[in-house]
């Protein structure tokens, strides 16, 4: 019974770590911009599709769906990249500024970042297991945010768990993180995609 569940365990794995690599080889391929959603969308699917039978993920297949997706990822991935790049950059300068009034401002700003990036997870959850037009697939993303509180907390609560354990080893970053963090995330909302395709059926 151990080494069955052993077995188990290291298949898991080791499907993880097929699934961050190739996350970094596809978003190579479009020079990180433009590869970064094609890459996590071709990842979240395939998952999705095989889960753990290891055996299904050929680089042909994975190869094939990345590029076949690869301009209407990028039509989702790009605002919300801008989006959280310009976020950012405003949460560098309001810090620059050394002022008691600024940090609402801050804390303002880092709320709607957070919201961005559930939102952006939302979107590639929804994506790649519906095919949904451009201003809906947003609005359902948004609305998700504020309807789950049980299911956002425990998407988030998984996600600082992973950024903690990859702040204490970055080497994660390579082998493990964002393969993690779309098998977490799927898991997390399972129930509210299942409601969704309850709805569509």
């Amino acid at each position: 019974m151990l080494s069955e569940q052993t077995q188990k365990a290291f298949i898991k794995i080791y499907v993880l770590l097929i699934l961050n690599l190739e996350f970094w080889f596809f978003s190579l391929m479009g020079l990180i911009v433009l590869g970064i959603g094609p890459a996590l969308r071709t990842i979240t699917e395939q998952f999705l599709t095989y889960g753990y039978d290891y055996r299904q993920y050929t680089f042909k297949k994975l190869w094939n769906f990345y590029w076949k997706i690869f301009w209407q990822a990028n039509s989702r991935a790009l605002p919300l990249l801008a989006l959280m790049l310009f976020l950012f950059y405003d949460i560098y300068l309001t810090s620059q500024i050394k002022a008691a009034w600024m940090l609402p401002v801050v804390f303002l700003i880092i709320f709607v970042l957070f919201i961005t990036c559930m939102v952006a997870i939302n979107v590639l959850l929804l994506d790649s297991n519906f095919e949904i037009e451009f201003k809906n697939v947003f609005k359902l993303a948004f609305i998700q945010f504020f309807s789950d509180i049980r299911a956002l907390g425990l998407c988030l609560t998984g996600l600082i768990i992973i950024s903690a354990l990859t702040a204490l080893w970055p080497g994660l970053l390579l082998f493990l993180t964002f393969s993690t963090t779309v098998v977490w995330a799927n898991h997390s909302y399972r129930n509210w995609i299942k409601q969704i395709d309850g709805k569509i059926s």
